[in-house]
């Protein structure tokens, strides 16, 4: 093996509040990203000759900032030598990154990189379809405008640029649906789904309170902690209103239909068994688009040691791999059982789920999560241990910034370190649009 993935170490990582809504909504992710950035350089007195690069996860890079890792590298005062990219996998860029970056130090092309993911979900905007394809110039578009509203409408539609990146194309299916077909799939109930929902926001009010994140959150003028969170503490006071919201495929939508939605997906339910779509995601088990940016430094242990760095984690294996995009969120199950079954390091050997001491999981939708753990212990035979997932609660209590998410997953195993010196192992894990699953296995330093 590659002695320096032996060898690699966590020695940092910090992350903005996460945010819904107009939160962070006046911050584009350029921004946030640069903040990360800089109290990543400022906490550790970093200096660029000390950086290799910038790698940033971002799944909408703003149009200002096509290579956005490289962008908020310079306003943030880093060199131009260095050598910032960008990745886009979906919802597990951040880690993705973290990986491409272990690959530059296995290369040696650099011996420190900081890694990072940044998303501004509340900006994504629209975008304008020109159906017709005869209009190639914003003037033409502006004259149109200007003589005839009608021509305009016939000519273009207006899209959604959330709604249409949170779809898998290929399939022509969103991933709310995507949540519903697994529901039906794994036959996950919707009281599942909505006591899992409960737990994770009654865990994340809890931390955010206590201020368990405060030694990592970057503050943010107005926005010191995570809002979103406090700000459903009454669905906690009141679960009733949780029991009793719709499903997001009911009979009385007609272009949400359940019957119609069969129909729209038949070819793929038939495939997976399914006969009928009895309707259980709402938009309460479901995560909500988010704002925020996080990061971290990866570099050797030796390499920590001459600069003076405190290694926090190591970083023992890895796995990514693909799986059916209809039921994308299998992704973790998947990509946990390689983690143990191809371990990366001498020190991964014979270490299994049993001997984690907490499980960070991105959760894409309750449904989701929870057929991600039928999958795991029926086709793998892994069962895991529910009482060390997510203890502070996950997406479905802090929003999703996509790109940013698997940084706040990192920081959960940080605090629970922090808080338990005795646990040593700890595992992050997430699905990802399109059908990917990715883990990450950490172990303190000592």
């Amino acid at each position: 093996m590659n002695t320096k993935l032996e060898n690699l170490v966590i020695c940092d990582a910090v992350r903005t509040p996460f945010s819904h809504g107009t939160g962070l909504k006046k911050y584009n992710a350029i921004y946030l990203l640069e903040l990360v950035i800089r109290a990543l350089v400022q906490r550790n007195n970093l200096k660029s000759d000390n950086i290799a690069g910038v790698v940033a996860g971002c799944v909408q890079q703003d149009t200002r900032a096509t290579n956005i890792a490289r962008i908020a590298s310079i306003r943030a005062g880093l060199s131009e030598r260095l050598s910032d990219y960008s990745i886009h996998t979906n919802c597990n860029s951040g880690f993705v990154g973290l990986l491409s970056a272990i690959g530059g130090i296995a290369a040696d092309i650099g011996n420190l990189y900081i890694v990072s993911g940044a998303e501004s979900m509340s900006n994504y905007g629209f975008r304008l379809n020109d159906k017709s394809g005869k209009y190639g110039s914003v003037s033409e578009i502006n004259d149109l405008l200007k003589t005839s509203g009608e021509d305009f409408i016939n000519n273009f539609d207006v899209v959604n640029c959330l709604i249409e990146g949170l779809s898998d194309d290929e399939n022509d299916i969103s991933m709310i649906e995507i949540a519903e077909v697994m529901a039906n799939c794994f036959s996950v109930s919707r009281q599942e789904q909505d006591k899992y929902t409960m737990d994770q926001l009654q865990k994340a009010v809890t931390a955010v309170t206590q201020g368990l994140f405060s030694k990592y959150i970057i503050p943010i003028e107005d926005m010191e902690k995570d809002a979103y969170p406090l700000n459903r503490k009454r669905m906690l006071k009141h679960p009733e209103q949780i029991s009793r919201t719709a499903a997001v495929f009911n009979e009385e939508n007609p272009e949400l239909n359940p019957a119609r939605f069969y129909e729209k997906h038949k070819k793929h339910l038939e495939r997976l068994g399914i006969k009928k779509i009895t309707p259980s995601v709402t938009m309460y088990n479901s995560c909500i688009p988010g704002d925020g940016a996080g990061g971290c430094i990866l570099t050797t242990e030796e390499n920590a040691k001459s600069l003076g760095l405190k290694p926090l984690l190591r970083i023992i294996s890895w796995a990514v791999i693909g799986v059916d995009p209809i039921i994308m969120g299998i992704g973790p199950a998947a990509s946990t059982h390689k983690l143990f079954a191809e371990p990366k390091t001498e020190r991964a050997k014979g270490i299994d789920i049993g001997k984690l001491d907490i499980i960070e999981i991105h959760e894409a939708f309750a449904s989701q999560v929870l057929s991600a753990l039928k999958e795991s212990e029926k086709k793998y035979g892994i069962k895991w241990d529910t009482e060390k997932m997510n203890p502070y609660g996950g997406s479905l209590a802090y929003t999703h910034p996509l790109a940013a998410t698997n940084f706040r997953l990192l920081i959960d195993i940080l605090t629970m370190f922090d808080k338990n010196p005795s646990a040593k192992y700890g595992m992050a894990c997430g699905c990802a649009g399109g059908g990917q699953g990715t883990s990450v296995l950490f172990e303190r330093y000592i």
